[in-house]
């Protein structure tokens, strides 16, 4: 290999020097530091390199300061529940309870009273006053005041019956004194044995017709009653009521009336009561059915223990079995032909019945309804009584009755036809039922079936010649049909 002739010198000068070279002496002090050099230009940054593993977790830092609420997230599942803590200590005592069965006094300041506004709450509170009272000073101190005009509170008033019945504490002085069975209420009605019969240690409410001390007037009295110490404490608050003028409404109250007898005296009270003339209420009267079908009260003692099926209105109609067919628990009503006690005429009676503890309680209200004079209007009126009889007691059982001589009415008669097969199986006269429809035919040749069967649900007349029954002549016959159930209701009158 060839050698420069510079670099060879080179080489030979520093063989030199280090073949002449001694030993190594000591360190020497070190210099001062030099003066920084001024920072060179950044470089540009070189690329990113890959990320390293992920160390292990350091200690937790200190707990910084909180910082502001964010918003509430979504509820988390329910946890589990904890096992439960050992029974704490015994707390004070509450405050007694309302007197009832106990003897134990309730503190009770005007300022804790309710309003009057709340007529339950303040009957309660005012017989619970009387209580407290009889309590602390005794039933002679409790009975005077309670005897005296300062203890009327508008329409509130204590009524109070010892032990043996005897009333001790009333508003109107001529019933201080008296057995609480001669206390009577609006037509006889036993409002004095109902309420001290009902009257039980938890209070109870009873509902009744009396007077009302501050109106002068009979209304409707909303009784609370409390037997405490073996005596009746109670009190109440009225409200008109419905007025007879109000003949629905009236009717069903008077029903519920005598479901609040049988439910506090039973059903022996309830026949002693209104197989009484005093029960009667003008039109109104309470009639009774046993489960055995048996007419209990009835303001004509002719019918009481009767069988319901052989009570009958005009025309023998089946008015008792009708009646009791449609009762039930929530009531029902039936409107038919019966005579108006206070009358004596038939007139179309509106009947509200209703079914309690197996026993049918029933009453109603009268109008005059349509006259014969008014032909049209009682031709109607016998068609819908042939319905609500259907309604009530089936198809046998109209079919029965409408194919009777009794069934008629002068020249009123109701027949029934199948709508499906067009034939005839309800008349009066047996040679008219079953009979081949195509024989409708009247006196002129008129062929009128298609008009019988062409009845609508609303009704429609029809008129032609045929022999009037009440005369045994031709005369034009006006009738109206009613297409109901798939049977055509009809009747009809003559010219």
């Amino acid at each position: 290999m060839r050698i420069l002739p510079g670099i060879g010198f080179l080489l030979v000068m520093i063989v030199s020097l280090a073949a002449c070279q001694g030993e190594t002496g000591p360190a020497g002090v070190q210099g001062p530091p030099g003066i920084a050099g001024a920072a060179g230009p950044q470089g540009l940054q070189g690329p990113m390199g890959p990320m390293g593993a992920l160390g292990p977790q350091g200690p937790a830092g200190p707990t910084g300061a909180a910082g502001s609420p964010g918003p509430q997230g979504p509820q988390g599942p329910s946890g589990q529940a904890g096992t439960p803590g050992q029974r704490g200590p015994a707390g004070p005592a509450g405050p007694a309870s309302e007197p009832m069965a106990s003897k134990e006094k309730v503190a009770e300041t005007e300022s804790s009273a309710p309003s009057r506004w709340t007529p339950d709450d303040y009957t309660r509170h005012y017989v619970i006053e009387a209580i407290n009272m009889y309590d602390s000073e005794g039933l002679e101190s409790t009975a005077a005041y309670y005897n005296s005009p300062e203890s009327i509170d508008g329409q509130w008033y204590m009524y109070i019956a010892d032990e043996n019945e005897i009333m001790v504490s009333h508003a109107n002085p001529e019933l201080v004194g008296k057995n609480v069975n001669d206390i009577a209420g609006a037509n006889g009605y036993p409002s004095g044995s109902v309420a001290y019969t009902v009257a039980d240690e938890d209070g109870a409410w009873f509902d009744h017709t009396f007077p009302n001390l501050s109106t002068g007037a009979l209304e409707t009295k909303h009784s609370w009653v409390v037997r405490y110490d073996g005596m009746m404490f109670g009190s109440g608050w009225y409200e008109e009521g419905p007025g007879k003028t109000d003949s629905a409404a009236y009717t069903m109250a008077f029903v519920v009336q005598a479901i609040n007898l049988y439910n506090a005296l039973g059903l022996e009270a309830v026949r002693e009561y209104y197989n009484s003339a005093a029960s009667v209420d003008g039109q109104w009267y309470v009639f009774v059915v046993d489960e055995n079908q048996t007419l209990l009260t009835h303001p004509d003692p002719s019918e009481v223990g009767k069988n319901i099926n052989d009570v009958v209105g005009p025309n023998g109609y089946p008015a008792g079995s009708s009646v009791y067919a449609v009762a039930d628990e929530n009531g029902a009503w039936f409107d038919y032909t019966f005579p108006n006690p206070a009358t004596g005429a038939a007139e179309t009676k509106h009947s509200w019945m209703v079914l309690h503890d197996g026993v049918t309680f029933g009453s109603g209200w009268y109008e005059q309804g349509p006259s014969k004079t008014d032909a049209p209007a009682y031709t109607r009126s016998v068609v819908q009584q042939a319905i609500n009889l259907y309604n009530a007691v089936g198809l046998d059982d109209t079919l029965a009755y409408y194919n009777t001589r009794e069934s008629v009415d002068g020249q009123w008669y109701a027949f029934i036809i199948d709508a499906k097969t067009g034939v005839s199986i309800g008349h009066h006269n047996p040679a008219i039922r079953d009979r081949d429809p195509s024989m409708r035919v009247d006196a002129t040749g008129y062929f009128y079936g298609d008009d019988l069967l062409s009845a609508s649900e609303s009704g429609s007349w029809s008129s032609y010649v045929i022999v009037n029954p009440g005369t045994g002549e031709n005369q034009r016959k006006h009738t109206f049909a009613v297409l109901h159930d798939g049977y055509i209701f009809a009747s009809g009158w003559y010219e």
